[in-house]
């Protein structure tokens, strides 16, 4: 007899800030906490992005056992372009999405603040 797992997973994100606003081109962690409830264990493709076009995202590999709950770090480098974007996130075994493996967590708001370097004023 044979009995057949299919995957599930389900998310906890931990933001890394209390404030969902970022500067462009700005790098940030999400930790992600992932919990595998079969009785199989399970690596699982975790797919961080923003923007429902994946306008920036990162990728990670984690391997939970039956039952198990851990944690993946994902680095982001925020995009350049002002705006507010929903983030995603997307959980993947053998390139299937998995069920419970798709979900959105609150928007940031990626602003970009004028600045200026100068340098030595030079008298002719």
């Amino acid at each position: 007899m044979t009995i057949e797992v299919e995957p599930r997973v389900m998310a906890l994100v931990k933001p890394c800030l209390d404030d969902p606003e970022f500067e462009g081109g700005s790098t940030h962690v999400a930790t992600i906490q992932l919990t595998n409830p079969t009785a199989i264990e399970f690596t699982y493709t975790v797919v961080l992005y923003l923007g429902p076009t994946a306008v920036v995202s990162a990728e990670g590999i984690i391997t939970i056992p039956a039952g198990g709950t851990d944690s993946i770090v994902l680095s982001l480098t925020m995009p350049i372009i002002e705006g507010v974007y929903p983030v995603f996130l997307d959980v993947y075994v053998g390139g299937v999405l998995v069920e419970g493996g798709h979900y959105q967590t609150a928007d940031i708001t990626i602003s970009v603040t004028p600045a200026v370097d100068i340098g030595d004023i030079v008298w002719g």
